[in-house]
């Protein structure tokens, strides 16, 4: 194929070696019309004439509502429909796992006559469950003939399908980013279209296609067809300047995939040139910046414009001059008396810059998705902002960058973030005041409740001193929620009441619904569920909308289902399951969502086995301990399963005890004695609170693990533990031996005796 030398060559290697497990995945990327297509129906030819089955799918965007849609129609297996009548029919999350394994049978089947090669395009639009099937599938079949090419269209900031490339990248899998036709492809496909060499007005106007295949052979054939070429001595020229309908035609094609307030919106801002200022655009249209953003980030997903250092610009030259040719002359010519009677201002040179106005807008954006429950658009769209050239003196985009992995527990890429703004705060007294919060957040959701504290205490004083609101009332939302988890009830209550005291109503409605959730949990403490409940009528009513609340700890789905059960309202506890089961289904490979989804499912519908998942499932030894003990009252009802309850009591107070969550713990032993259980309530003695002899048992088994090179996933499999208590327990190790590498604790694991070599 011309121009993509390298990326067939990887292509053929796949073909080759379809019976070898080491290489069995080939990701294929690029932007719309870059070739993907033209790149997997080419390779599926090879296949077949080389004797190699081929199974062929495509998603689209209607596509979505159909479960494994792509996966089915490639296998020729029809999608199942739930027969009427049938109780026994798998539904919901049963339907998925019931379809993913049909889809399994249907391959080992497919494979089991020899080699099968399978092609699905545009994963872009893939439903969920796709995505979640492939994400296992390839390495659940490596051992049978089975090569995969998978194709999927780039965008402005990466979503799903993006983490998932990435995830099975890291498995083995090539992936290969189609780019640009380089210059001199463009000139050699041009003279095969038109059997000539380009002259030079033409070779200008088929460099504007920017290297985009399909745009330039569109423009091509499009000026062959109306005759705008001709021919003199072998050279092929122009004769008009106008672009050919062809043109106009994939280009409203194109804009055929963005809403009608998104085209009107990139009509109106193409007369302002090929770059232009959101702010600008704005003050154009008559709206404010905020009112934009939906608009601006569905052009942007689209990859009709992309983000430079200072504006927005149309990705392709040809594109732009399209969409202005085709707006109707009496609006064009409106568009520009608005403008010559207010001209633009670029944005002046100064502290700002240029960057500080696109990572700001790219905050925006991040929050707006999030709010809405896209979590993993919102949390790229944030790291795509913090990685903009001199971002870093701007402490938004790194403080919500940071916020949003605390929420979902990725809890080292936080602390890196966190350490990396540290550096960058020295004289900004703004972003020095925001990081003692950030810290306090990090320290709660790590179970460090102690330090959460300090750190907390610390934000709230830069708050004062910086007169913030909205950052104080942040600062007092952590305070309470660490302080009723160390056990310190009238402590949360002081923090609940100067929270109300002094909350903002300028706060994002994410902030602000933190905030109420806390205050709910701090009452329900004080008064029980009813006096809680008081407190939440807002939280409950806001969740159809604003689900992002429901991540700012793994709990908070099961707590507010808990607390609409004990007073008997199961409306409010099916919209707040709805709410968690629908950012989960939307953000699919972020398996914690699913975790917290299946915890409050379980306390709905009073499911033993649901709440048993959550329990094994929790990466958060908090949360892990509040599901086993769910999952204890459930059985406790019944006297057929006193012992199972007991167990599960025992698990949530070990648990609760290892993160020294006192007031839980005494809840649980309280719960114990009903069942005629006592477990004596140990003193802690007088033990160093850091250097090697503060490590437990625990921690110093993994020390010896980690000190023999093993990963986290190896030594929890020696210590029949999850890999996440692993990940805690080092953590904690780090902590109190104040250290930041493995191969710092190698050495002070053989200082202290233990033997890595052994």
């Amino acid at each position: 194929m011309r121009g993509r030398g390298p990326e067939w060559a990887t292509i053929l290697r796949l073909l080759g070696a379809v019976t070898d497990t080491s290489c069995n995945v080939v990701l294929v990327e690029g932007e719309p019309g870059i070739g993907k297509s033209l790149l997997l129906a080419e390779a599926a030819a090879v296949a077949a004439a080389r004797g190699t089955a081929v199974a062929s799918g495509r998603a689209d965007e209607l596509g979505r509502l159909t479960p494994l849609g792509p996966l089915l129609s490639a296998l020729e297996e029809a999608p199942a429909l739930t027969p009427v009548g049938r109780s026994d029919f798998p539904d919901g999350p049963g339907l998925l796992m019931w379809l993913a394994e049909r889809v399994k049978t249907a391959l080992e089947r497919r494979t089991e006559p020899g080699p099968l090669l399978v092609t699905l395009d545009d994963l872009q639009w893939a439903d969920p469950a796709t995505l979640m099937v492939l994400r296992t599938l390839p390495s659940r079949l490596a051992s049978r003939p089975l090569a995969w090419l998978l194709a999927r269209r780039t965008t402005s900031g990466p979503g799903e399908c993006d983490r998932l490339f990435d995830l099975l990248e890291e498995e083995g899998a090539a992936r290969l980013l189609l780019r640009p036709l380089d210059d001199a492809t463009v000139a050699e496909v041009v003279s095969d279209a038109l059997n000539a060499a380009p002259g030079q007005e033409l070779a200008e106007l088929s460099a504007q296609a920017g290297g985009n295949p399909f745009l330039l052979i569109e423009l091509l054939t499009g000026l062959r067809e109306e005759n705008a070429v001709r021919m003199s001595s072998g050279v092929a020229r122009l004769t008009g300047t106008a672009l050919p309908r062809r043109v106009h035609t994939a280009v409203r094609r194109r804009l055929g995939e963005v809403s009608t307030k998104t085209r009107h919106l990139l009509e109106a801002t193409a007369v302002l040139g090929r770059s232009f200022s959101p702010t600008y655009a704005a003050e154009l249209l008559g709206e404010t910046p905020a009112a934009l953003l939906p608009s601006l980030e569905e052009a942007l997903a689209a990859d009709v414009l992309v983000v430079t250092s200072d504006e927005l610009t149309f990705r392709h030259e040809l594109l732009w001059r399209s969409i202005v040719e085709t707006v109707p002359a009496p609006v064009l010519r409106a568009l520009q008396h608005q403008i010559e009677r207010s001209p633009p201002d670029r944005p002046a040179a100064g502290p700002r810059g240029a960057d500080g106005t696109a990572a700001e807008a790219l905050v925006i954006l991040a929050l707006l998705a999030w709010d809405e429950g896209r979590l993993s658009r919102g949390l790229d769209l944030a790291r795509e902002a913090v990685e903009l050239p001199n971002a870093g003196r701007h402490p938004q985009p790194r403080a919500v960058l940071a916020t949003m992995l605390i929420d979902l527990w990725l809890l080292d890429e936080a602390e890196a973030v966190l350490t990396s703004a540290e550096a960058e705060a020295v004289g900004q007294p703004a972003w020095s005041a925001e990081i003692p919060v950030l810290r306090a957040r990090l320290d709660l959701a790590a179970c460090r409740f102690g330090s959460a504290i300090k750190q907390g205490e610390a934000g709230l004083s830069a708050a004062g001193t910086m007169d913030d609101p909205v950052l104080a009332s942040s600062a007092l939302s952590v305070l309470g929620t660490a302080s009723l988890r160390a056990g310190d009830l009238p402590r949360a209550i002081r923090y609940l009441e100067s929270d109300l005291a002094r909350g903002s109503r300028d706060a994002p409605p994410y902030t602000r619904l933190r905030s109420e959730l806390a205050a709910g949990q701090i009452s329900e403490a004080r008064g029980g569920a009813a006096s809680g409940m008081s407190s939440l009528s807002r939280v409950y009513d806001a969740l159809p909308r604003h689900t992002g609340v429901l991540t700012s700890e793994p709990t908070a789905a099961a707590w507010l289902v808990r607390m609409a059960m004990a007073l008997r309202d199961e409306r409010r506890a099916d919209v707040v399951v709805d709410a968690a089961e629908g950012i989960a289904w939307r953000n699919p490979l972020l398996p914690n969502l699913a975790v917290s989804a299946v915890h409050a499912r379980g306390l709905r519908d009073r499911d033993p086995e649901a709440l048993g998942r959550a329990m094994a499932g929790h990466a958060d030894p908090w949360a892990r301990a509040s599901a086993a003990e769910d999952l204890g009252v459930l059985l406790s009802a019944d006297a057929g399963a006193r012992d199972l309850a007991v167990d599960s009591f025992n698990s949530a107070l070990v648990c609760y005890a290892s993160v020294e969550a006192i007031r839980d713990a005494a809840r649980v032993r309280g719960r114990l004695r009903m069942l005629g259980e006592r477990r004596r309530h140990w003193v802690r003695t007088e033990h160093p609170l850091l250097g090697w002899a503060s490590l437990t048992a625990t921690e110093r088994t993994v020390c010896d693990l980690v000190a023999q090179g093993l990963t986290n996933r190896q030594a929890a499999e020696q210590m029949f533990i999850s890999e996440h208590t692993v990940a805690f327990h080092l953590r904690q190790i780090f902590r109190k031996l104040d250290i930041h590498s493995r191969v710092e604790l190698a050495r002070i694991s053989v200082q202290e005796g233990v033997h890595p070599d052994r």
